[in-house]
């Protein structure tokens, strides 16, 4: 990737070199190299754990238009399984989990919208939702149905304030600056308002066991991956609170499955069994599935 964008291995090497260490992005001390994937360095900070790329240019953010939900078949699908993250039990999960905490029904704002998945269901349960896609076709085919979805990046948006939630589900480990991403969160929300974060977590028990083959990593669509405590660290450091942390499993489908073993593993039978459950019904088999290796927080705006 890094070759497409007119930056090559070596050249980033470079970087890394003549500035003699790489700094933190959270905690501004000192990271070390930690392994090569993808054709992206990552590094991993010695004292907070955060693992996270480096060098990182604007022009990550164009493969989401380039290679994220780009045809009309991921397009439908991506309304049933939402771009192959998050099921609409899931969802349905985790808006239970924000309501306990947080139970006056107001405006959120979903960061990360796809097609709108969870726009939907956040409507039938009573909230004011409206959200925010960086692809583009996926933003399109969200308003198509009457969703309000704005396109663009959330990074340097620039909307409506007052809002009682914000969710990031399955977006923070996404952003080019995630700091930049939470503050700008706290801008838009009410005092006392919610930032619910489901991110993957650097520190799980299986990316321990995995390490450098932890299939989270995925550069450069992942960028910065965090773990509860650095992550609360950085959510205090911008005015939030956190009122709760743990994990939430998940339910994905066979089809779901397959393809995330076709991109981490690159073997073709991952790939011929994928093309064989996207057209069969044992492709929509739901199976509950808690890793334990994905981190929820509920996280509210003190000031």
């Amino acid at each position: 990737m890094l070759e497409l964008i007119g930056i090559n291995l070596n050249q980033a090497r470079r970087m890394v070199s003549e500035k003699g260490k790489i700094d933190c992005p959270i905690c501004q001390n000192q990271a070390a190299f930690f392994t090569c994937k993808n054709n992206c360095n990552l590094f991993r900070c010695g004292k907070c754990g955060l693992v996270f790329v480096y060098p990182i240019v604007d022009e990550y953010r164009d493969i989401y238009q380039k290679t994220y939900l780009k045809d009309k078949e991921e397009l439908q699908h991506a309304g049933d399984a939402e771009a192959w993250e998050a099921t609409a039990e899931t969802y349905e999960k985790y808006l239970r989990k924000l309501e306990m905490h947080h139970s006056e029904k107001g405006r959120l704002f979903d960061v990360g919208s796809a097609t709108g998945l969870f726009i939907e269901i956040a409507l039938k349960q009573g909230w004011e939702a409206s959200g925010i896609e960086i692809s583009k076709k996926a933003a399109e085919a969200g308003a198509g149905k009457g969703l309000n979805i704005s396109y663009g990046d959330f990074e340097s948006w620039q909307g409506s304030k007052d809002f009682e939630v914000v969710t990031f589900w399955d977006v923070l480990e996404h952003f080019l600056d995630p700091e930049n991403a939470i503050r700008n969160a706290r801008k838009i929300l009410k005092k006392g308002g919610i930032l619910a974060i489901n991110t993957p977590d650097s520190k799980s028990i299986l990316m321990k066991a995995m390490g450098k083959h932890w299939h989270h990593f995925n550069p450069p669509s992942h960028l910065h991956y965090f773990n509860i405590e650095n992550l609360k660290g950085l959510l205090e450091k911008n005015g939030f609170e956190t009122i709760y942390a743990g994990r939430v499993g998940k339910k994905f489908t066979l089809q779901q499955i397959s393809k995330l073993l076709a991109m981490w593993q690159r073997i073709s039978l991952w790939k011929t069994i994928y093309g064989f459950l996207s057209q069969s019904r044992w492709g929509d088999l739901k199976i509950p599935i808690n890793t334990r290796d994905n981190l929820f927080i509920l996280a509210r705006k003190v000031n």
